[in-house]
């Protein structure tokens, strides 16, 4: 196993630790014994724990952009909007365990520098995406003149909204009701 992919491995491991029992469970310790090594091992690969939160974190971002743009092939409009929306939104369990470790990392987002990157980086590509898409819909007549940089932070705070919410109350706020409330937004356009 390269250098690389002990990283991962212990990314990974960080990352079951915070969605099982949360942020406060993955101590250097806890991290170690999940992903098979030594405590001491961990620092040939990470400085301390803040870097494996800020790689987990990362890795978030990096997994959810793949994601969308494997889905979205050659999506335009509408269509590529609700792939987009329904990618970052928590409707599986994959979706589901990375807004527990989203929401998990979130506060300490707003205060390490790195993790605030990160997110303003994953956030103005999405908001650069939906723009996109909204444009289409409205250059195919899918949507009427509407303010597209106000759909979009609409669409951006309700994905927010849904992550929070589908960890916190999954049985008020399911899937299943996810998709109706972006389905419901979209037909409003």
């Amino acid at each position: 196993m390269d250098h690389d992919e002990r990283r991962r491995s212990i990314t990974a491991a960080a990352w079951r630790l915070i969605a099982a029992r949360g942020i406060d469970a993955a101590n250097m310790r806890d991290i170690a014994t999940e992903a098979g090594y030594t405590n001491g091992a961990l620092s040939h690969y990470f400085a301390g724990k803040d870097e494996i939160l800020r790689t987990s974190y990362e890795h978030i971002s990096e997994a959810t952009d793949r994601r969308i743009a494997e889905a979205l092939g050659d999506a335009t409009g509408l269509d590529a909007l609700r792939i987009l929306c329904r990618e970052v939104m928590p409707i599986n369990e994959e979706q589901l365990l990375e807004a527990r470790i989203a929401a998990s990392l979130w506060p300490r987002a707003m205060y390490d520098e790195q993790m605030a990157a990160t997110n303003r980086r994953t956030m103005d590509h999405w908001r650069a995406q939906m723009t996109v898409f909204l444009e289409q819909a409205r250059e195919d007549g899918s949507v009427g003149d509407i303010d597209v940089s106000i759909v979009v932070e609409q669409l951006l705070n309700m994905m927010m909204g849904m992550q929070i919410l589908g960890v916190l109350t999954p049985g008020e706020t399911s899937s299943e009701r996810q998709l109706e409330m972006l389905e419901q937004f979209v037909a409003a356009l």
